[in-house]
């Protein structure tokens, strides 16, 4: 996926992209995506977030990879139930030595035949999800990110998370709309998270944020500069 092709800007949105550093050779991709469906996210927005999954996300995934979609809600570390999870075939390896050409390159259009199905199958199941108008009261998007870290923990594979959210936390104790934002404020919310265990661990994680608004350019700013500390402390490696 092309830097930035999921932004979508509200009031001076910002887009988080990091650059995965990969150790060793990968197996497949994993796309992790976390959808806001609380009240603060507008209709346009969600469908911003169908159209960038089914048009952008699903055509990049290929053999080997795989895709999860879950919500953003009050209860994401307790009440965690994927909306989508499909895990593509990989290829099959090849060995100039041993395998015979013709049928390895049967093998590969069978899987590739299979990886199209389940890609119709995803663009479907995101299609229905959205029609259902699916709502939630609060957004915990710190325990969506402690989640990101859990399932991507020693997976020898390419990291990518999707966070679909105006990036407003609304979850006990924190209300971001209502933060009067400024340095000393976000180094102690860091600061706080930190001693909670609620800042993740996100080394080598590919992250882009989609429908990122604010009421006012100032606090659109402010909250920027909130989560841009929080993925450094995250140690996402960050390319601005």
């Amino acid at each position: 996926m092309a830097s930035g092709s999921l932004l979508r800007l509200g009031v001076a949105g910002l887009l988080l992209l990091t650059a995965c550093k990969i150790s060793a050779e990968p197996t497949g991709t994993d796309i992790l995506v976390f959808i806001d469906f609380s009240g603060s996210v507008g209709r346009e927005s969600k469908s911003s977030f169908e159209r960038d999954i089914q048009r952008l996300i699903v055509p990049s995934l290929s053999a080997g990879d795989r895709i999860l979609i879950a919500p953003i809600h009050g209860r994401t570390l307790t009440g965690f139930s994927p909306l989508v999870d499909t895990t593509f075939p990989a290829n099959p390896e090849f060995s100039g030595w041993s395998d015979n050409v013709m049928k390895h390159k049967l093998q590969v259009a069978e899987i590739t035949a299979r990886v199209d199905d389940l890609k119709k199958d995803v663009v479907e199941q995101v299609s229905e999800l959205f029609k259902k108008g699916m709502s939630s009261k609060k957004t915990d998007i710190f325990s969506s990110l402690i989640l990101a870290e859990k399932i991507f923990h020693n997976r020898p594979t390419r990291k990518v998370l999707i966070l679909m959210s105006d990036m407003i936390v609304d979850y006990p104790p924190y209300r971001f709309d209502r933060i009067e934002w400024d340095a000393e404020k976000t180094e102690e919310m860091l600061s706080e998270l930190n001693a909670n265990g609620l800042i993740a661990s996100l080394s080598g994680v590919c992250v882009y944020v989609s429908g990122a608004t604010a009421s006012s350019a100032q606090q659109a700013t402010r909250i920027d500069g909130f989560w841009q500390a929080y993925f450094d402390r995250a140690e996402a490696d960050m390319d601005e």
